[in-house]
Order: C-alpha cells, then structure tokens, then sequence
C-alpha cells in the first residue's frame, strides 16, 4: 500500500494522540530530503520524521537513531530560527489529501506568541515541506526550492505566498454517509473519492462484493486499527496496511502502532537510499573502475585463449625447420607432413622471408606466446581480485547500517580507490571493532562491518579455537563465534547473522561456511577481507532480521 489519504487520515490521529502539546526540542535535517523533529511530549522525547523522499515521503514517528550532520542546512537554520521551543498545537490533513499540516506557537526574541504551520505535500517526486507563517501566508522556506521557470503554477520559493497543489474535487470518505458502491469498481471509487490509492480500492471494491459497506470500511479505519504488513495475493508483494485488507492481501505481521508499522517496512529501504545519497560519488567510481577491470579480464582471457595455438607455432617451427629443403623462396604456402600422427600440415609462409625466416618467425611466435602465459595469468589474478574485492565493498553497502559507511570510507581511502576528504574539523571518533552479539546460550559473537575490521577480527583480535562464519561464494561480513566448542544453538545464531549481514540478506536457505580460526589464512599482499581456508563446515540458514536484532548486545 502507499501512503494515500486513508493512510495520512489515521496517521494524523496518531500523531495527534502523542504529540499534540509537545514542545520541539530539536530540530535536524540527517539526509536531503528527510527532517527530525525531537518533540518533548507526554514526558518523554519522540522523534517526528517529515520525509519528502520522492519514494518514502511519509509522515511518522520513528525510534531509528539519527546522526546530526555537523553543518545545518538552510533550511534547518531557518526551522531553528522561529520554531525551536514551539508548542504543537494541532496536526491537520487536509480533507483527505496526502497533506498534513502541523499548526505550532512559538515566541520570538521580545516574547510575542507567533503562529506558524509546517505543511508536509506527500505528493512522491513532488514532495515537499513548508514553512508557513500563519498570520500572511507568506512561504518562510521550505527543503525543495522549485525556480519559477519549472513551476508555472505557484511560487515554491522563500517569500512567496503558500498556495494549495491543484485541487482534484473529489468526495471525502470520512465525511460522506450511506454510500451504495455496489456497482463500483476500483477505478471507479478512485474516481469519486479523494485519497483512496490502489490498493484500497481494490479492497474496499472486494470488501462491498462480500456485503460491506463504505461505512463499514471506514468504521474499521476509525475504530478498529490493525497495522500490519502483507503479501498482496496476486503480485505477492509485501506492502504495509492500517487495517487488515483481508480480501486482497495475507497478513505476514502485525504491529502495535502506525509509525512502528512504518519504521520496520522502510528500515531496510530507507537505509539503502541514505547510504547511497552519502556514497553516490564513491560508487560512481568505483563502478568505473569495476567496468574497466571486467574489460581487461575479457581481454586477458581472450589473450590467454590465444595461447592454445602456441604449440601449433612451435611444431610449424619444428617442420620447417626439418623439410628445409623442400621449402621454396618465395612460396606463400607449404604441405608437410607432421610425422608425429603422419598427417599433412598446411604452413602460411611469407614470400618474402627464407625458408630459415619463415621457421624462426614461427619459432618467435611461439616463445612471445609462452614467455606471455606468465604475465597473463599473473595480470588475471590481480585484476580478478580487485573485481572481487570492489564487488564487496559494493555489496556491503547494502547490508551496513548508516553509521558504518565512515569505515567503509577509510576503507577505501586506506586501499588508494579515493582521496581523504578533511572532515570540517570534526575530531575522528575511536571505534570498537565489530558489532558484539551474544547467542541465546550466552556465547558472545562479532561481527565486522567492513574489510579492514573482517581482517583485524579475523586475524589479529580472534582466538585459534574460535569459530569464524561466513557466507558460501557471496560478499559478506566475517562472524567470529568465541568459543572453541560451541553448542548447535549458537551455530546456528551465528550462522544466521553471518547470512544476515551479506549480499544473501534477503534470501532463503543461504550456505553459510564455518570453521576454526587456525584453519584460516591471508594470502600475501591480499586484498582486505580476503582469506582462504580448509576444512570447513556448512550450514543452511535463513537470515532473520528478529533474530538478529534479539541477540544483539545492550
């Protein structure tokens, strides 16, 4: 499901509930697109995410930590400047729009009362956050700047007046009674009702075939939320619901509120497109160097195919050599018998060449050949390590979690694939190596969220007897299991998170190899995270992120 105007309609209830009379705390903008509201409410501190994601835009609470950038936007500085310690007074939607707008009282310098609105346009590319003096109408500013050259039809800018999106003159499911949709397709409640997305068309249609009414399916949205995620039945993709679509959808969980709805659904897709935001020049060159090694390792194994004939060079050389005097000057071709399976050879020469030039050319050719194989083979090892090196740094960044992208950044800064940037001052923090985790039996586990710690946990930090996990033939982290005779329990906990922190995340059945440290070790001059090993166990797993976040150390 996405975040249409039914789901916007109960989202507003729920913000209302926790937060209204909340005073903000703390303002951060973490990513471009993404705000952090700290808002002191019911004697704690809740976290509002306003989000303009051209694919995530929602509005909700979220328990996931974010880290202050250390340079505030714009945007923030204007945010900070009127808003910080204000009162929420009321969220709003706007009739059954994907529009929520947050009314707030804040007092300036001389202690007068202001009144302000934050309007968050859940509107996919089109996204956007606000804000607005009350008391004007006047745009203060607002996290997407839009030039009147690419939006002729209101002014996106600071200082402009804040004029409504277009309106669609649709019906209002909320404020409607005794509906007969009976006749209704999906298409056709699309059409007549404001805010209703495809999904909830397509349940409210199969939810009237079955003898519901519109009443009845608004009920549940008013009185009877059940959040959840589901498979739908025909695509079977997993979406995120407020009530049970039970006539489209297979429940897969359920979960207490909207907003813990939405932080599990988006954990994993939000996470991906923040660490790609951060990373996108980094990939962009390390693809440019993935493509240029794939290129020369087509190459050199063209090259290497090439090889095969170099026996056939050498035995063109050898009857040359002994038929000399059949050879003709001149001749641009020669038959000679291969005495070594008596069958007739047929030889290119060059008429211009001796018959003793035409033997030694192919002589020549022979031994650049040979004297290549080396250099080839030693090229193609090289140049494939890199690849699978690079392929890894690559695959981690879709199983870290934000936080580790800075390791993977020295990573590469350490390897010479970028340059160290200066870090406006900011003083390096001194990091713990790995991520600990303990098994349901009490026997700790790490985990490196990177090459460089892979290799330090691994080599230099570990224990012989210990066991280390790692994914069979797929990028991943290494996980070491600090006991020399663990119990199946804890293998197979640590063989899940091994699956889990990998490329094979979001797979079944994925092999996990385990084995003792001490039959473990590091090629000279290998790549980071790189290592081979024997005798090795395996095991089948599937990565279970409940699991994972179960065992993960306090």
């Amino acid at each position: 499901m996405s975040f249409d105007g039914m789901f916007t309609h109960v989202m507003v209830n729920e913000l209302n509930q926790n937060l209204r009379g909340g005073r903000i705390a703390k303002i951060q903008q973490p990513f471009a697109n993404e705000l952090i509201l700290t808002i002191r409410s019911n004697r704690k501190n809740q976290q509002l995410l306003l989000s303009a994601h051209p694919s995530y835009a929602r509005v909700q609470i979220t328990d996931q930590p974010f880290a202050n950038p250390a340079k505030p936007s714009t945007f923030v500085m204007s945010l900070r400047k009127y808003i910080t310690s204000a009162i929420v007074q009321d969220f709003k939607q706007l009739n059954n729009d994907r529009i929520v707008m947050v009314d707030l009282s804040a007092k300036n310098e001389l202690g007068d009362i202001h009144e302000y609105r934050l309007i968050i346009e859940i509107m996919s590319r089109h996204s956007n956050i606000f804000l607005v003096n009350k008391e004007n109408g006047k745009i203060i500013d607002l996290i997407k700047r839009v030039s009147p050259e690419n939006n002729s039809f209101r002014g996106l800018l600071p200082g402009d007046d804040y004029k409504l999106p277009p309106a669609q003159n649709k019906i209002n499911p909320f404020s409607t009674k005794d509906e007969n949709l009976k006749d209704f397709s999906a298409a056709d409640i699309r059409q007549k009702y404001e805010g209703i997305g495809l999904d909830t068309s397509a349940e409210l249609e199969k939810f009237v075939a079955a003898g519901g009414s519109l009443d009845d399916f608004i009920d549940l949205y008013e009185n009877h939320l059940a959040p959840n995620t589901a498979n739908s039945n025909d695509k079977h993709k997993l979406g995120f619901f407020p009530i049970g679509f039970n006539n489209t959808t297979e429940i897969v969980n359920t979960y207490t509120s909207l907003s813990e709805l939405l932080d599990n659904y988006y954990l994993d897709k939000a996470r991906v497109d923040r660490i790609e935001q951060q990373t996108k020049s980094i990939t962009h060159r390390l693809d440019i160097i993935l493509k240029k090694d794939k290129s020369k390792i087509k190459k050199l194994n063209k090259q290497l195919s090439q090889t095969d004939i170099m026996a056939k060079y050498n035995l063109y050389g050898e009857l040359l050599t002994t038929y000399m005097s059949q050879v003709k000057r001149g001749a641009s071709s020669i038959v000679l018998n291969n005495y070594y399976n008596n069958e007739d050879v047929k030889i290119k020469l060059n008429p211009e060449y001796s018959p003793s030039d035409n033997a030694q050319h192919y002589y020549k050719k022979y031994r650049k050949l040979q004297n290549s194989i080396p250099h080839i083979k030693e090229q193609l090892e090289i140049t494939t390590n890199e690849v699978n090196y690079l392929e890894s740094v690559l695959a981690s960044l879709e199983y870290v979690d934000i936080e580790d992208v800075d390791g993977i950044v020295d990573e590469l800064v350490d390897s010479g694939y970028i340059k160290k940037k200066r870090r406006n001052g900011r003083k390096k923090r001194k990091k713990h190596v790995g991520e600990e985790f303990q098994s349901s039996t009490g026997v700790d586990i790490v985990v490196g969220k990177n090459n460089i710690e892979n290799d330090q946990l691994t080599m230099k930090l570990s224990q012989k007897n210990h066991y280390w996990f790692h994914v069979k033939d797929i990028p991943g982290s290494h996980v070491i299991l600090k006991s020399s005779d663990p119990d199946e329990q804890s293998i197979t906990e640590a063989a899940t998170i091994a699956a889990y922190y990998s490329k094979a995340r979001d797979s079944s059945k994925v092999p996990v190899d385990y084995v003792k440290i001490k039959n473990i070790r590091k090629p000279n001059g290998a790549k980071p995270g790189y290592v081979i090993f024997e005798g090795q166990k395996t095991i089948l797993v599937d990565p279970d992120r409940q699991l994972v976040a179960d065992l993960k150390a306090k």
